[in-house]
């Protein structure tokens, strides 16, 4: 049976780490939390849900991710399989978990301050370059 698939949609908490085995084989590890929150009457947002993953880079999805080197705030897209469950307690005696994914694509979502601005045409939506983009909305 194959493993199961996952795509995972979420924030950077933290700069990527690049190692490699002892045998030299080269990993990467990239966290990303994702979640949904809703904002209180006051005007505050609170969490309602928040995982963590720990996302792993073989050999050449090692390179995948040193190539596009999301940073930390970065907005991802990260396919894989899932490896299992990590549990950690953090500083403050709070345990955690942490999906574990053998991660294999890798995309990062630019930022909204780098974004060009979608225009209209007669065809629909583009960017600048011409191509197809997603609505404004």
């Amino acid at each position: 049976m194959p493993d199961a698939r996952i795509t995972i949609e979420g924030g950077v908490p933290w700069d990527p780490r690049y190692n490699a085995t002892q045998n030299g084989t080269p990993v990467g590890t990239l966290t990303v939390l994702a979640g949904r929150s809703r904002r209180l009457d006051n005007g505050e947002w609170e969490d309602v849900t928040k995982t963590q993953y720990s996302c792993t880079f073989w050999r050449e999805h090692h390179d995948l991710l040193a190539a596009l080197h999301p940073e930390k705030g970065s907005q991802v897209v990260v396919d894989g399989t899932v490896e299992g469950i990590d549990k950690f307690t953090a500083q403050n005696g709070t345990e955690y978990l942490s999906v574990k994914v053998n991660a294999s694509g890798l995309k990062v979502k630019p930022r909204r301050d780098q974004r060009p601005a979608p225009q209209r045409d007669d065809a629909g939506w583009t960017d600048q370059q011409g191509g197809y983009d997603d609505p404004p909305f």
